[in-house]
This record gives C-alpha cells, sequence and structure tokens, in this order.
C-alpha cells in the first residue's frame, strides 16, 4: 500500500508525543487535547485519501509495477491529471521534509533530557546530528520495501514504549486529568487564575504537595 501517511510523524507513538512534552503550557492535559486532531487527520483523512484514491482507479491493479509513494502519484494523475501528479508529488516532498525535521527534534530532545544542560549535551547533539544525516544521505536510494520493513519495526518499538508508559503511569494520568476538567478549567472560568500545573505536580487524592 501506497501511503504518504508514512511520511507523516504526527502520531501518538511517534515525533509529536515529544513535540507536545516540551511545549509550554499551563497544564499537560490542555497541551494533551490538542493531540487528537493531528491523529485524526493523519490517521484517518490522509490514509482514508490514500486508500480511496487507489481502490477507486484500480491504479494498485493497472500498474503493478509501481509501488509506494509512486502508485498514490499514479492514482491522483489519474484522476485528476497532471496538476493532481504535481500536487501529489509537492505534498508527499512536503511530508518527507516535515518527518525528517520531526524525527530529528524528537530525538534530539531526547538526547537533551538524557543529558541535561551541560557541555556533554552540547557535545551529544553535534554527534547525533551527524548520525542522523548518514541514512538520510545513505539510505535514500533504499528500495520501498525495505524502508517499510524498518519503518514497522521503529513503529512496533515505539508503541510498546508508549503501551507501557500509560499502564505504568495511569494513576498519575487519570490524576491530571480530572485535575484539569474539575478543577483547573472551571476555575480559569470562573475567572481566577490557578498556577501552572507539571506532571507529577498534581497530590494524590487525602495528600498536600
Amino acid at each position: 500500500m501506497a501511503l504518504p501517511a508514512a511520511f507523516i510523524p504526527m502520531t501518538p507513538v511517534r515525533a509529536m508525543v515529544i513535540a507536545h512534552a516540551t511545549a509550554r503550557t499551563d497544564h499537560p492535559v490542555r497541551q494533551a487535547s490538542w493531540g487528537w486532531g493531528e491523529v485524526f487527520l493523519d490517521t484517518i483523512v490522509v490514509c482514508s485519501v490514500t486508500a480511496l484514491s487507489l481502490l477507486l482507479t484500480n491504479s494498485y491493479i493497472d500498474y503493478p509495477g509501481v509501488d509506494s509513494a509512486s502508485l498514490t502519484t499514479v492514482a491522483f494523475r489519474i484522476s485528476f491529471g497532471d496538476w493532481g501528479a504535481w500536487f501529489m508529488a509537492i505534498a508527499i516532498t512536503v511530508f518527507a521534509w516535515t518527518t525528517i525535521i520531526g524525527m530529528y527534534y524528537s530525538c534530539e530532545k531526547s538526547v537533551n533530557y538524557a543529558f541535561g544542560d551541560t557541555r556533554r549535551n552540547r557535545r551529544a547533539t553535534k554527534v547525533y546530528m551527524i548520525y542522523y544525516m548518514i541514512p538520510c544521505v545513505v539510505l535514500y536510494n533504499a528500495k520501498a520495501d525495505a524502508l517499510w520493513a524498518m519503518t514497522d519495526i521503529l513503529s512496533a518499538i515505539y508503541v510498546m514504549i508508549t503501551i507501557l508508559f500509560i499502564v505504568t503511569q495511569r494513576k498519575e494520568i487519570f490524576r491530571l486529568f480530572n485535575d484539569f476538567w474539575f478543577r483547573f478549567l472551571p476555575a480559569q472560568e470562573r475567572g481566577e487564575n490557578p498556577p501552572v500545573v507539571a506532571y507529577g505536580t498534581v497530590p494524590v487524592k487525602g495528600e498536600r504537595k
């Protein structure tokens, strides 16, 4: 299946998790509330349009030698002519470029978190920058099947890490959720100015912080 969404990092188990984690916000749940829109746009809208374009044009049958993003480009060209092909080529280029930037950003922030605000962090960031660019240069012409396999493996790892975090931190997650909707947000609606909330600062019921 040729899905332009393969070039989109904005899923709950990939780069945008880190992007949301580094955002400045008055409450973690407020920032998390933006995430569903990205996921809906990427997984429902983009993937559905791609799949429907392939199915309705029969391009996956009429062009058996074409695969990956090229197949989607062919489908759009069948439907919309040369303008459709140009649109798809530009869209895929933008998706690919933003994915490279988004994945780099997320991993760089992970390096920053691991080393903290130290001289080692600045050195590690430069080393990681070189390390990140090597596959972009060496594997630019790799076969789509190999890239899909690597993407699937990495996505599976991200999913397992995300599920592990959700399971182990579920109590804190629900505390933050309830705090935002039943205390923080109503206080703001009443004109109050509640202090900024961060992860791990909401007290357990019956305790004080």
